[in-house]
């Protein structure tokens, strides 16, 4: 029986993690944040914008105390390259739909 739940572990554990939602930015002034809080900008991303070409893979929401909903996730340019890992979005600055 160990033997078995050890496989199963194992096994698990090289699943890929199930992706949510890829998202496009719905306003030109969209905001790349180091933290679930409005204005604390991304170091990398000081001084620069995020074009309606790039895209957020969302990997989970968080929240402010003020109840504002965030996306938390990795970013990507406009030829789908990976630009900055683990970054926060104002959910009202981009597009999600289907």
């Amino acid at each position: 029986m160990r033997t078995v739940l050890i496989a199963a572990c194992l096994v698990a554990g090289t699943l890929p993690a199930l992706a949510g939602p890829t998202c496009s930015p719905s306003d030109s002034k969209a905001q790349i944040l180091g933290s679930a809080t409005i204005g604390d900008i991304h170091p990398a991303w000081q001084g620069r914008k995020v074009g309606y070409g790039w895209s957020l893979q969302v990997k989970r929401e968080d929240h402010d105390d003020a109840g504002m909903t965030y996306y938390v996730g990795d970013l990507y340019d406009t030829h789908g390259k990976l630009a900055t890992r683990n970054v926060f979005a104002l959910d009202s600055e981009w597009d999600c739909g289907p």
